[in-house]
């Protein structure tokens, strides 16, 4: 998205070299200004706040399919033998996983309504993969019924899926998810999912000794392995290490009288949601908030309640300042780019440094797969909410109350997120600098902070106002959607370029609530 600024000549943040607040429209007419008013998809923001209620979630599809045409683009021109699958956690609904079908890819999934999705969206179920860490016994079969691709998450569950797989006397085409991977501050601890202390994946050093035993599995059409690092990786190098490690373990499936045909690297591709000048500043702004404020000038904080938002905590319990542990918000490699960059690059194979494309051509050039998510869809949402009040909190800092709350924001359930957001009412209304803010949720409990960093906005806003958040398109909508306090569960659309709507998810009526419809 480009920045529509207030005036001919913006100096207002002029030292940090960006803008804060200002209406992000976009070349695709996602996000647009006509007649000096917001447009979403085409129509004006008051059409849609008076179509649908508010908070409202807007997804434009012809963002997405741009996302997964840049991902096959790089397969054809650096690894023609890659597959993607769409990482259908991020936004499932058949009308998304129809998207991916048009485009030709498949789709990952770790429920029976996912996977219904998909099939009623359209996708081959030869390319639908089967993941999670707990599959239950209608979803194994329905998969095997539809020669679907398992995702085995440890040694017991390929214990599980060979035994339903006899029962019906056919071989499921399974890989193995591989954890345990020793690799520092690549994400935030709650969206890293390939270490030690991991519910996901079988821990690294098992593997030899489950390639041994691979007789024992007589109905499983064993191909190779898989590992999803986590969510936002920002660099590089945790994904050449990790397919150095599981080539290796490809290496010794073939020794073992196996073959291996498959490398799954899962996704986790990183998206930008500020420029690098925004997230240095914003580093530097949580680092000098704290350590201020724990020396006596609280005014000074800029994470709610001087919480440490990713300044890295010591195991023995010290503060180090200057090192980073929390998710990073900005990559020199965003979406595609970074798969481009791992193709491009180097790995380490039982000692040896090669490029990437060198050790998947001495292992026969296995067909590599990636699961993609957030980085498809995220760029597609936008989310809309009022404005209840503005008023200060802890003394110095200002709080807006949204009438909305953290379960339409899935990321501020886990970490300080730091979308960018818009008063979308009268967008080229500026005050002289930018409005800092907190944001909270109209839900009856205090975790219910929507932006525990503050956010920028071009002017206070009033009461009765839209802000708009960018970048919903993946997780937040729907991840922790809930009933909480009996508020209704969010409308969530789908537009296309053509202006067509798909209602993904209808707002809760008061007999949605609470069950009242006779059967």
């Amino acid at each position: 998205m480009s920045k529509t600024f207030f005036n001919k000549d913006p100096k207002r943040n002029e030292e940090h070299g960006f803008e804060w607040g200002t209406l992000m429209t976009d070349e695709l007419d996602f996000v647009s200004l006509k007649d000096q008013s917001a447009h979403i998809a085409g129509r004006s923001v008051n059409w849609w706040v008076a179509n649908f209620g508010l908070p409202l979630h807007i997804f434009y599809a012809p963002k997405i399919v741009n996302n997964v045409r840049a991902y096959k683009k790089v397969f054809e021109e650096h690894y023609p033998k890659g597959e993607i699958r769409f990482a259908g956690k991020v936004n499932p609904h058949p009308s998304v996983f129809n998207l991916m079908r048009q485009e030709g890819i498949g789709a990952d999934v770790v429920s029976m309504n996912e996977m219904n999705a998909a099939l009623m969206g359209g996708i081959d179920p030869l390319h639908i993969d089967v993941n999670g860490n707990a599959k239950s016994n209608q979803f194994i079969d329905k998969a095997l019924e539809h020669n679907m691709f398992f995702v085995a998450d440890s040694y017991e569950e390929m214990q599980i899926i060979n035994k339903r797989a006899e029962s019906i006397g056919r071989k499921a085409r399974t890989i193995l998810r591989v954890a345990g991977f020793h690799m520092d501050n690549v994400t935030d601890a709650n969206v890293f999912t390939a270490g030690v202390w991991s519910k996901f994946g079988e821990n690294i050093n098992n593997i030899p000794g489950i390639i041994r035993q691979l007789d024992q599995f007589p109905y499983l059409d064993f191909q190779g392995f898989h590992s999803h690092i986590g969510s936002q990786i920002t660099e590089p190098d945790a994904y050449w290490i990790m397919i150095g490690k599981l080539l290796e373990l490809g290496a010794l499936l073939n020794e073992a009288g196996g073959h291996f045909r498959l490398l799954n690297i899962g996704g986790g591709f990183p998206f930008n949601y500020v420029g690098k000048k925004e997230w240095e500043y914003l580093q530097k702004r949580v680092r000098e908030g704290y350590i201020q404020t724990k020396e006596g000038h609280p005014e000074e904080t800029f994470v709610w309640n001087n919480e440490l938002g990713g300044i890295k905590r010591n195991p023995e319990g010290t503060v180090d300042t200057k090192s980073w542990s929390g998710e990073k918000m900005y990559s020199d490699y965003p979406k595609y780019h970074m798969l481009e960059e791992v193709l491009k690059g180097n790995t380490k194979v039982n000692g040896q440094e090669m490029t990437v494309k060198e050790a998947l051509k001495k292992m026969g050039e296995p067909t590599v797969v990636i699961e993609p998510g957030r980085s498809i869809a995220e760029d597609c949402g936008v989310t809309l909410s009022k404005v209840s009040h503005v008023r200060k909190v802890a003394g110095h800092h200002h709080l807006t109350t949204l009438e909305a709350s953290v379960t339409s924001f899935a990321t501020a359930m886990l970490l300080p997120p730091v979308n960018p957001w818009t008063v979308i009412n009268h967008p080229l209304e500026h005050d002289e600098k930018p409005f800092e803010t907190f944001l909270a949720g109209d839900l009856c409990y205090s975790g219910d902070i929507i932006s525990k960093y503050k956010i920028f906005l071009q002017r206070k806003p009033r009461r009765g106002e839209v802000l708009c958040c960018y970048n919903t398109g993946a997780y937040d909508p729907s991840f922790f959607a809930a009933n909480t306090n009996a508020f209704p569960r969010p409308t969530r659309v789908l537009t296309d370029k053509d202006h067509i709507i798909s209602v993904i998810k209808k707002r809760d009526s008061f007999r949605d609530i609470f069950s009242m419809d006779k059967h």
